[in-house]
């Protein structure tokens, strides 16, 4: 194994060692996640609404606002624990390639925003009515990509945004207007699978969300040696 692979896989053990130990990010995301999905589901009053029209219209756009949200939580910590302990100066001094941090920061986000998605999707399957295990594969496609793609600019935006003291409101203003097209993308996907149409229609969109996955993680890549020298 490269030297390179072997720093990304330490940093990864770290956080998601670190996470095991305290279960701040998991549990807050989680919790989120659950609370806007079983108020949302009440809200509609499923059963008075065609499900049709919940599975290609309403539902997919509030499991990404729950994945969405809730990830931002947990972006939010991935580097303010870091300058809070003291730690980034020793990542910076570690005699390592700097874009290895990016990507197992970009991986630790991406397994605990997942998990949080597994979390979710049954039980907005049981409050929405909507059944996902016809759609599952897609369905999982969709939201691996979406996540991957959210992760990356996530990772990349919390990194230049954890030096400021208002990380919290600046990580949302900077991740949200980048992460329109995809949310979109996703969106429109994951109800053509929610409500059985032929995967051929979404080809475009998942090109669009293969593209801006491809894109940023080799901007993170890239980019992620200055953005700590900030």
């Amino acid at each position: 194994m490269s030297p390179w692979l072997r720093a990304v896989g330490a940093i990864l053990r770290k956080d998601l060692l670190l996470e095991w130990r305290s279960r701040e990010a998991l549990t807050s995301m989680a919790f989120f996640a659950l609370l806007v999905t079983v108020l949302f589901g009440f809200s509609f009053d499923a059963g008075r609404i065609d499900r049709d029209i919940m599975a290609e219209t309403l539902g997919p756009g509030l499991l990404w606002i729950a994945f969405s949200f809730s990830g931002v939580l947990g972006l939010n910590r991935s580097f303010a624990i870091e300058r809070e302990g003291g730690c980034l100066q020793a990542l910076m001094l570690a005699p390592v390639n700097r874009s290895a941090v990016f990507a197992g920061k970009m991986l630790g986000n991406l397994l605990l925003i997942g998990l949080v998605e597994v979390l979710t999707i049954p039980i907005f399957s049981i409050l929405m009515r909507v059944s996902v295990l016809s759609c599952l594969p897609r369905l999982a496609l969709v939201a691996f990509l979406g996540t991957l793609g959210f992760s990356a600019v996530g990772t990349l935006l919390s990194a230049l945004a954890s030096g400021s003291r208002l990380r919290e409101v600046l990580l949302p203003l900077l991740l949200y207007p980048v992460w329109v097209p995809v949310l979109i993308a996703a969106t429109q996907l994951t109800g053509q699978a929610l409500g059985g149409r032929p995967a051929a229609e979404g080809e475009r969109w998942l090109a669009l969300i293969a593209a801006y996955d491809i894109v940023f993680i080799t901007a993170g890549l890239l980019l992620f040696d200055h953005l700590l020298e900030e």
